[in-house]
């Protein structure tokens, strides 16, 4: 690239906050300081995402986000996105959501909530256990 190199490219982008998600995969994105306007994306987004900031180009004018910034590195002043954690050692895996964490596949999904509610779902449930399997709780209700 002779004809302006990367500052012509870069120089088209814009920052943008994820205010919301379609049902049809377009992003409702705030640009400076403007009413929030529904853009494609390139990349995979969901309400995790909401408050995060994204880069924006222009595709036949509309706004196309063509991806987000890295949260800020540890120690750093902490943002919307900090509060997402992945921490993956070899040893154990760790995801932190403030409200809400969900591992879907399919059919089948678990959620963990702050207030401590757990919810399995799945067209079929099983429970296999090599030592002692059991359920507590302050009250056990089947059915």
């Amino acid at each position: 690239m002779h004809d302006g190199g990367f500052e012509a490219v870069l120089g088209g982008l814009e920052r943008a906050v994820v205010a919301g998600i379609g049902s049809d995969g377009r992003v409702l994105v705030g640009i400076a300081g403007a009413p929030p306007v529904w853009a494609e994306t390139l990349v995979a987004l969901g309400a995790a995402e909401v408050g995060r900031t994204a880069v924006v180009g222009r595709l036949d004018g509309a706004p196309l986000v063509l991806g987000l910034l890295a949260p800020p590195a540890q120690g750093a002043a902490a943002g919307p996105a900090a509060a997402v954690e992945a921490v993956i050692d070899g040893e154990s895996i760790v995801l932190s959501g403030r409200r809400q964490v969900t591992l879907r596949c399919g059919k089948a999904s678990v959620t963990l909530t702050a207030d401590g509610r757990i919810t399995i779902r799945g067209t079929e449930v099983r429970s296999l256990a090599e030592g002692a399997n059991r359920v507590q709780g302050a009250s056990v209700q089947l059915n």
